[in-house]
């Protein structure tokens, strides 16, 4: 029997891995683009003014959360490696 909503997955997953990293891609532009055009009102913080500010935050914020997972908590989950002789 075919799955056919699984099969569909391993195909978006495997063979059109660029065109929606392209997706990704062009939509993140889109968004840092509209920033640019369209301005809040009333800024609530000091850098709210800059353009693109809360999309480089949120990229740094996500890059540093991940190094915090793999260098200093993967560590402490993953114990050493036993040996079955």
């Amino acid at each position: 029997m075919s799955n056919g909503l699984g099969d569909w997955f391993e195909t978006q997953r495997t063979k059109n891995r660029g065109a929606w990293r392209l997706c990704f891609f062009i939509f993140l532009a889109v968004l840092v683009a509209i920033n640019f055009v369209v301005h809040p009102h009333h800024a609530e913080y000091h850098y709210d003014i800059y353009p693109g500010f809360w999309e480089i935050f949120a990229l740094g914020f996500t890059v540093g959360m991940v190094f915090l997972m793999k260098i200093i908590i993967q560590p402490f989950i993953v114990g050493p490696e036993e040996d079955d002789d």
